[in-house]
């Protein structure tokens, strides 16, 4: 793995030693917040296959970013009271840690009988690795854990686009290779999932845990066109998992229950429209509809490593909506310069489900149900500020503000058999704001477009109303939950582009 990922990652500079000549594109939009929607460019082809019919001659692509992430704060705490409000348990998680992450592309584009097609082989890797410790009530840094969350994503893309007249169609079908991987560490408690509170010892809160490879097949089907003045461009996109494997490990004090034969499951669908209405020859008013929707499924039947015959089926689900909507304003101040403003509305819903069973014959002894854990819902304002500004023919200089703010909700439920149901609700906000600096720098037929990027965000949310019922309805504790997550990060990359 390690030399796969040593491979994608100067993959790119290899195309700039063999290229020598470029005209860059997506390091525009890196340079600018990535304005996708807003501001029109050659690299939304990647979005809208049908645009990719425009263009003459081959070019060669290539685009890397790197992005590191400092989270200063992830915690949750939890409290435990009595119905008469006395305090009788206190589970606090501090955590912090950093993030890795690497994006790669390169391919061409070229004519193919009445129109053009694109060949892009992509990377995304994420390495996320953090540490913590747990506070019980009268016992500072009760244990310690770590978390870790791996992500190598490799992608095969082939797209075409075809001019039928005023009209142009497009299609792209995707391969894509996933490697996926959450990793809860805690000493005598590790993954406890078992835990018979909501959520004692319980590191789920942060991240489920699994081991997971599976091939996933992604097509779009495109049209872009015009109706009078506005120009229109639609795409439709879907895809499935198939060949998942899973593998799922526990381990609840001296337990451990583990899994090599688990599945992966799942499929999704979306689209973009996207329309630009010219007021003048010079200003623009951009529009951008967006939606999503995936669902991912793994499942599988654990053994003991003691030799117990007990098995322990489990069956984790996710789901998730995004719906994004807005529009702005692109104007053309003189021969080289821009300025660009939109805001958009941002619907983001996930709900995160995990279930574990164990069973001798038929018999089930214990259940632990984690239903929506979490279930979230956030509704964010984004405003998206993008210029470039032409010093001279052979340099352009660029910028980006993306200011945010949601609210969000998210709501745990914890059932254990028939024995008891533990329930909270947390609500909050969920802010951040996004700086970004770029430039072109020409000596023709040579373009390089360097970028950075810096972003900071918080997320606070605190919860006074949670409890507990048994069997009977009867509530018998009550709960209070509070989670933060505060990080900053910087980044940055470069986009080259040979043009024959």
């Amino acid at each position: 793995m390690g030399k796969r990922i040593l491979f994608v990652v100067i993959l790119p500079m290899l195309v700039f030693a063999l290229a020598e000549v470029a005209q860059a594109w997506q390091g525009r939009m890196g340079g600018m917040g990535d304005p996708y929607g807003l501001v029109a460019d050659e690299s939304d082809y990647l979005i809208h296959p049908a645009k990719i019919a425009k263009g003459e001659g081959v070019k060669f692509y290539g685009d890397y970013r790197f992005t590191y992430t400092d989270v200063m704060a992830w915690d949750y705490h939890l409290d435990r009271f009595t119905t008469a409000g006395v305090l009788n348990g206190l589970f606090h998680y501090d955590t912090s840690g950093q993030e890795f992450k690497h994006n790669a592309l390169v391919g061409a584009g070229f004519p193919l009988g009445p129109g053009r097609m694109g060949l892009f082989f992509t990377y995304d890797g994420i390495r996320g690795d953090y540490d913590g410790h747990e506070d019980v009530l009268g016992l500072s840094h009760f244990t310690e854990y770590d978390l870790k969350s791996d992500l190598d994503n490799f992608a095969l893309r082939l797209l075409y686009g075809l001019p039928l007249g005023s009209l142009k169609l497009g299609g792209e079908v995707q391969f894509a290779y996933r490697q996926e991987e959450n990793k809860n560490d805690m000493p005598g408690y590790v993954n406890y999932t078992l835990g018979t509170q909501i959520p004692e010892r319980n590191l789920t809160p942060f991240q489920l845990p699994y081991d997971s490879k599976y091939w996933e097949a992604l097509l779009k089907g495109s049209l872009e066109g015009k109706v009078g003045l506005l120009d229109l461009e639609f795409t439709l996109r879907g895809g499935f998992i198939f060949a998942g494997d899973n593998n799922f490990t526990l381990t609840q004090t001296t337990i451990i229950i583990h899994d090599g034969s688990g599945d992966v499951t799942g499929w999704r669908i979306g689209g973009d429209v996207w329309a630009r209405y010219p007021l003048a020859t010079d200003l623009t008013l951009p529009i951008l509809v967006r939606l999503d929707y995936q669902e991912k499924e793994r499942e599988g039947v654990g053994q003991r490593f003691d030799g117990s015959a007990n098995v322990y089926p489990y069956d984790t689900q996710e789901r998730s909506l995004h719906f994004t909507i807005g529009g702005g304003v692109d104007k053309e101040i003189g021969k080289g310069a821009r300025i660009a403003a939109g805001i958009y509305y941002n619907h983001l819903e996930g709900e995160y489900d995990f279930d574990l069973k164990e069973v001798l014959g038929v018999v089930v002894g214990q259940e632990w149900n984690h239903s929506g854990y979490p279930a979230s819902v956030e509704n964010q304002v984004m405003l998206r500020l993008a210029g470039e500004f032409e010093l001279t023919p052979a340099v352009t200089l660029r910028m980006g503000l993306v200011p945010f703010y949601g609210w969000v909700k998210e709501d745990y439920t914890f059932k254990y058999g028939t024995s008891y149901i533990d329930k909270t609700a947390l609500h909050g906000d969920h802010w951040g704001i996004g700086a970004s600096l770029g430039g072109t720098i020409k000596f023709k037929p040579i373009t390089l477009e360097p970028f950075v990027n810096f972003n900071y965000q918080q997320l606070t949310l605190d919860d006074d109303g949670g409890e507990r019922r048994d069997s009977a309805g009867t509530i018998t504790n009550l709960w209070e939950m509070d989670k933060t997550r505060n990080e900053w990060s910087i980044g940055g990359g470069v986009s080259i582009l040979f043009d024959l």
